[in-house]
């Protein structure tokens, strides 16, 4: 085997053998993430919606985050009405728009869900230095970092 042959062989391995680690790792997350979820009653998209309403939202920004239309927003956002977790409060800006508000209840079941999800990550062997080289790291590939 030529070495251009050899030095093309080892960075396609290099490049296979980090995409099915950076797969792994996404699967390990889903797994890990999907589990706490469960431990909650709650649905994914249910999930989603109480971590991104930390602050309130409109359904139509909601929807956008959640890359999804504003119908199956509302639908997840009725459960959580009716659970006590969610109210719909008048827009401070637009009178035409409701937002919506986690109640003191939803407050406490994201703060847990949040909890629940950092605790045995399959990121908790590394240490803050390596999970912010790890973050730096997948930044660069995406073309994120600054």
């Amino acid at each position: 085997m030529t070495t251009e042959a050899k030095s093309t062989e080892a960075a396609g391995c290099g490049f296979r053998e980090i995409r099915g680690l950076v797969t792994e790792l996404g699967r390990r997350l889903d797994a890990h993430q999907r589990s706490r979820i469960a431990e909650l009653d709650l649905t994914p998209t249910q999930a989603k919606a109480l971590e991104e309403l930390g602050e309130p939202k409109t359904a139509r920004e909601l929807a956008a985050v959640l890359c999804c239309e504003p119908p199956n927003v509302t639908y997840v956002i009725s459960k959580l009405e009716k659970q006590g977790m969610v109210v719909r409060q008048p827009h401070p800006l637009d009178g035409r728009a409701k937002q919506l508000v986690l109640t003191e209840a939803g407050r406490e079941l994201r703060l847990d869900l949040l909890r629940r999800m950092g605790q045995a990550s399959p990121l908790d062997h590394l240490d803050d230095t390596g999970r912010a080289e790890l973050r730096a790291q997948l930044l660069k590939a995406l073309g994120r970092d600054t």
